[in-house]
This record gives C-alpha cells, sequence and structure tokens, in this order.
C-alpha cells in the first residue's frame, strides 16, 4: 500500500499560506528539497514518518491531505488470480 497526496494544489496552497518556501518546508519535514520536491509535485509518495511529519507541520488531520491506495500492480495480479 502506498500514500498518496489527494489534492496536490491544496498541499501547496497549505504550504504557502503557512509561510513556508520549498527549502524552508523540506527543512521542517526533515526531507531533502529535491524529495520534497516530488511529493509536492505527486511524482513521489511520502513514507508514513514524512506524512505524519507534513500534517505536524501544517497543522492539519492526516485524511485532509492523504489517501492510502494499493499499488496497481497489486490489483492487477489479484484480477488475475481471481479468473
Amino acid at each position: 500500500m502506498k500514500i498518496k497526496v489527494k489534492d496536490l494544489e491544496y498541499l501547496n496552497v497549505l504550504i504557502i499560506q503557512k509561510g513556508f518556501n520549498k527549502t524552508d518546508f523540506a527543512k521542517m519535514i526533515q526531507l531533502s528539497q529535491p524529495m520534497t520536491i516530488q511529493i509536492t509535485k505527486g511524482d513521489r509518495s511520502p513514507s508514513p514518518k514524512t506524512a505524519r511529519r507534513i500534517v505536524e507541520t501544517l497543522e492539519c488531520e492526516w485524511e485532509e491531505l492523504f489517501e492510502i491506495v494499493k499499488p496497481a500492480q497489486a490489483r492487477i495480479g489479484k484480477e488475475s488470480i481471481a479468473k
């Protein structure tokens, strides 16, 4: 299972509303700037610890920003087995 950002635009708006640029936000969540940018663009999924740091830094609820999804390959494999 993976953690997915529900709404990338909303995440980026929250970062700005809290007064962060991407460099400062990366420092606050203890992550490299490139990895932070990949998460905020939707290119990477955050780890559970990183997702927790993000919601703590942005002072919001976990469910407000993230959802847990099954990887596409896992679903495909199960569908093939069921047939």
